[in-house]
């Protein structure tokens, strides 16, 4: 670039995602500007210095964005936009660009492979070729062909598919965003609950339903679990909730253990009053070994493997820079969720 552009990270200089930004090399392209601490008042004080601002948690509010008169871009470090007045920036003629996060995409990931685990029964179909149930079944090996074979020889009961069933999420943020678009890849209908509803913009580019909580229960398929453990959602999936799940459900949960009342969610496993679970988190980790859980043959378990590789945080946060530096030298950034007024 031919000169350097300012940009001020607005988070909390106390939090590891700024302290990232800094000792990235990309950062080193820009006058970087921090607060001395997370407060609206410090961001607000900085703010006209700012070229463009990248923001992962920090709220951009109106006044903020106004503040800032020298603004021309902001990143948002992932994809929920719900911490940044969009609307002003856009009466303001300043870019707001979002960012898909490696981690993000992991625990998505994760949440599909439960459902696809579950839907397809993919563990009770893999203990029967390993253990070779054939055998107890009065089956004898045969030479396969295009024309001839034994389809689910094993006779595996309740094999379904993603494609046209309803998922429900809890929680759309990041994770949840990066959920609903696999989701919408496999032809599901996507439905989410959230404490503030998406703006309709992003809920037609996503492909996405609001639904009260009770009301997105009792339609969903798969319900998937994927937000903060809180003092208010401790146990927000107990008895009730469970008892307004269709009996041929799937609860997914790759939020925190403690949103689920397991008590009450083995009871329900085991009456058949819920299909299945696909958990990768618990209240207690590791699973201990008097779990109910592990010995009902309708669940599929995992050792909390969502989060995956850890291993591109830094380089999510380079990307983020690098869209920064793309939009600075005249090129298109990715991500782009809002059109500059007219002049």
């Amino acid at each position: 670039m031919s000169n350097i552009k300012r940009l001020l990270v607005a988070d909390d200089p106390s939090v590891p995602f700024v302290k990232r930004v800094k000792a990235c090399p990309t950062a080193s392209s820009f006058g970087i500007i921090i607060p001395k601490d997370g407060t609206k008042d410090s961001l607000l004080f900085l703010a006209p210095e700012a070229d463009a601002i990248l923001c992962y948690k920090a709220e951009l509010s109106g006044s903020l964005i106004r503040a800032a008169t020298s603004l021309r871009f902001v990143q948002k470090h992932g994809l929920n936009c719900n911490n940044i007045d969009v609307a002003t920036a856009t009466e303001r003629n300043v870019l707001v660009a979002t960012m898909p996060l490696m981690r993000n995409a992991s625990v998505a990931e994760h949440a599909l492979a439960h459902m696809l685990a579950c839907a397809r029964k993919i563990i009770p179909g893999h203990h029967a070729v390993v253990n070779a149930t054939y055998q107890e079944m009065g089956l004898e090996p045969i030479q396969t062909s295009q024309w001839n074979f034994r389809k689910n020889w094993a006779g595996i009961e309740g094999v379904m598919e993603l494609f046209r069933a309803a998922v429900g999420i809890i929680g759309m943020g990041d994770i949840g965003m990066e959920i609903a678009k696999r989701c919408r890849a496999f032809g599901m209908t996507v439905y989410y609950h959230d404490k503030i509803p998406h703006p309709s913009e992003v809920e037609i580019a996503l492909g996405l339903q609001y639904l009260p909580f009770d009301k997105l229960l009792t339609v969903s398929d798969y319900v998937v679990l994927v937000i903060p453990h809180t003092p208010e959602t401790e146990g927000l999936i107990g008895a009730k909730e469970l008892g307004l799940m269709k009996s041929s459900a799937t609860l997914i949960n790759v939020g925190r253990g403690g949103l689920i009342d397991e008590v009450a969610l083995v009871s329900a496993l085991q009456s058949k009053r819920l299909a299945m679970a696909g958990l990768d988190v618990y209240p207690m980790e590791p699973l201990p070994a008097s779990s109910p859980l592990r010995e009902l043959p309708n669940v599929v378990l995992t050792p909390h493997t969502g989060g995956g590789s850890y291993r591109f945080m830094d380089a999510d946060i380079d990307a983020s820079l690098q869209n920064i530096e793309r939009f600075f030298r005249g090129e298109k950034p990715s991500g782009i969720i809002n059109a500059p007024q007219s002049s």
